[in-house]
């Protein structure tokens, strides 16, 4: 506690900011309560720094993963094998490749002089732009006929479809198929078209790819 050491004039001992003396009786011009005048404040006495967050901590590393071994051998347990996506094949994916087997050539027309891959299984042929054998013709229908391969049985086969006027071999109208051989004459509406076989008895695509 400290001790004031300030008197006033008749030797009370009072706070050094009181300029009256409380225990002095005040006259009456004077007022009843005495001014008090706030301690000044030292220049050298230092100001308290407002404290700053503290830093965030680092978060500790990832401890790494350690094998348990097994009890019973002490050896480190295998690794659990992962489960890898297979991707799903598509219809078109698992169909035969569709190999040439053959070719149709022209022989009039708009046409002579330009070969039509025949396909390995059935190639339509129409006046549909979508045809495998587009026979740009009015008398052609869209899809006027089938020409189909079987592999297995080394055979071509010539089918109409229903057609409006027909489909021709050698001039003889087919009702409704006809087994094509080298150098038939196929005729449909006025184009004529050479065929051309390429897998025969003699020559046939294997499974891997090679004409055999």
């Amino acid at each position: 506690m400290t001790v004031a050491d300030k008197r006033c004039e008749n030797g009370h001992f009072i706070d050094e900011s009181w300029d009256l003396c409380p225990y002095c009786p005040s006259d009456a011009e004077e007022a009843d309560v005495p001014i008090i005048r706030p301690a000044r404040v030292q220049e050298s006495q230092p100001r308290t720094a407002v404290p700053s967050a503290p830093a965030p901590r680092p978060l500790p590393a990832p401890t790494p993963l350690i094998p348990r071994r097994d009890t019973a051998s002490g050896h480190a347990p295998m690794p659990m094998e992962r489960t890898v996506a297979v991707q799903k094949l598509s219809a078109e994916d698992l169909q035969p490749a569709r190999y040439v087997v053959g070719w149709l050539v022209g022989l009039n027309g708009n046409a002579r002089g330009e070969s039509h891959a025949v396909r390995m299984g059935k190639n339509v042929i129409g006046r549909d732009r979508r045809s495998d054998i587009v026979v740009n013709d009015d008398q052609a229908s869209s899809h006027h006929a089938d020409l189909v391969f079987r592999p297995e049985e080394r055979r071509f086969i010539l089918m109409d479809h229903n057609s409006t006027n027909g489909t021709y071999v050698n001039e003889g109208e087919i009702e409704p198929r006809r087994d094509l051989i080298d150098r038939d004459v196929i005729r449909i509406g006025s184009h004529r078209f050479l065929f051309v076989p390429l897998c025969t008895d003699a020559a046939m695509w294997d499974a891997m790819g090679a004409l055999k």
